[in-house]
């Protein structure tokens, strides 16, 4: 294995005998393979994958694809029925709620099981433990048994003796979730603190924006199997496809088509269904696909699209993101498509906003949706970041990323009366 990779899956499988009564479990037993008295079940089948070291990769999917299954492999806590694994480091892994804990024994006592497990010396483990107990902030919970600890407090405690380790691979399967705000908050500033330390990490999460947010790549698990492997935000719109695709089929029978040819070989993620299509997209001052403005100057955009009359409540969403592909506004406009000879709905949308936006580059995603309610829509063609545009020079002073129009009113300096004693 090469030395920049910290973890090398080939051909992972993962299969679960499946029993329908108990006595067939005896049988198989008597028999010995003569005959076979299960059903199997895989939950992982011909999974390969290869993490860098220092790299952050996220894994999606719906509940059953087996993405706990695969992190669990890979910490070591499950024994792979086919292929091969190997990794290069300490590994630190936070599993499901609990796991790893003894119940009968207190926070202090689980704390320093937990170090001895990853081989790490009691005498290391007494200079950390400060550290830990601090970073749980469980008080005096940590000298009692973990069986009086609520959910919260349990992931608190095992999140920070993951942490305050010095992994060089962290495995975390959406412990998070159960967390209080407050607490999320710090995990993922301490997690942003261990990724940019070189500490490879992967994580489980439905959350798109975080995976969005931390991962350098992702891989998407459909039915045991590794459906796609790619950015983060292509593969957030894959899995979000899907998700509207099954709803759709459930709703109406129709089938559904996953990939799309984007436009301009952008090299950016399409999908949707052959209900439609966006035709075209430029920017109004004919600059194409991609153009250059000027801080505060107004930014326009001219898009056809064209779909069948079997799409009911057409709509055009258009979202402006960040660098990172992260959206930072948008707007949704409803269609009125012209009949046409072709069978077909035309409609063209022009519209503007004003590039009140810091110097960096852009990005414009479009999405042809059926649309249902507010939050209730299908995508009929999404095209991720078709568009992009750079903002040159910066107007005034303002902070992030989008100019608020925060204006001072008034100033004044206070009389000798109105100030503070100090």
């Amino acid at each position: 294995m090469s030395s920049d990779v910290a973890i090398r899956a080939e051909g992972l499988g993962k299969r679960y005998e499946i029993y329908d009564k108990p006595q067939d479990r005896l049988k198989q037993t008597l028999f010995r393979g003569r005959r076979q008295f299960y059903r199997e079940f895989w939950a992982l089948r011909d999974v390969s994958l290869e993490v860098k070291k220092g790299e952050t990769v996220g894994i999606i999917g719906r509940n059953g694809s087996g993405k706990s299954t695969l992190l669990q492999l890979l910490a070591g806590t499950l024994t792979a029925t086919a292929g091969e694994i190997r990794t290069d480091g300490r590994i630190a892994a936070l599993l499901e709620l609990g796991a790893g804990f003894n119940p009968d024994f207190t926070g202090r006592e689980n704390v320093f099981m937990n170090g001895a497990i990853l081989g790490i010396p009691r005498a290391e483990m007494e200079r950390r433990f400060d550290a830990i107990a601090r970073f749980a902030d469980i008080g005096d919970f940590i000298e009692q048994p973990i069986k009086t600890y609520s959910s919260g407090m349990v992931v608190r405690l095992a999140f920070s003796v993951s942490a305050n380790v010095d992994p060089d691979i962290l495995i975390v399967d959406e412990a998070l979730a159960v967390g209080d705000a407050a607490f999320q908050f710090k995990c993922l500033d301490r997690l942003e603190t261990l990724t940019k330390s070189g500490t490879t990490l992967l994580f489980v999460s439905h959350s798109m924006d975080m995976v969005k947010t931390f991962c350098n790549r992702v891989v998407y698990l459909q039915e045991g199997s590794v459906k796609a492997s790619g950015s983060p935000e292509d593969m957030a719109e894959l899995y979000l496809f899907d998700l509207h695709a099954e709803v759709r089929r459930d709703r109406s029978g129709r089938p559904a088509v996953a990939w799309k040819r984007p436009l301009y070989d952008s090299g950016q993620a399409a999908f949707g269904s052959e209900d439609g299509r966006i035709v075209s997209a430029e920017f109004a001052n004919g600059g194409g696909h991609l153009s250059v403005f000027t801080a505060g100057e107004q930014i326009s955009i001219v898009v056809d699209a064209e779909y069948l009359p079997t799409v009911k409540n057409p709509h055009l969403s258009i979202l402006v993101q960040d660098w990172r592909m992260l959206h930072i506004g948008g707007q949704c406009f409803a269609l009125v498509g012209g009949p046409a000879d072709d069978g077909l709905l035309h409609a063209r949308i022009e519209c503007s906003f004003p590039g009140r936006l810091a110097q960096g580059r852009y990005f414009i995603s479009l999405r042809l949706e059926e649309r249902r309610t507010k939050d209730q829509f299908f995508p009929v063609d999404k095209q991720t970041g078709v568009m992009s545009f750079e903002v040159l020079g910066q107007a005034g002073g303002f902070l992030g990323t989008v100019d608020l129009g925060i204006r001072l009113s008034e100033l004044q300096t206070p009389s000798s009366a109105d100030r503070l004693e100090i």
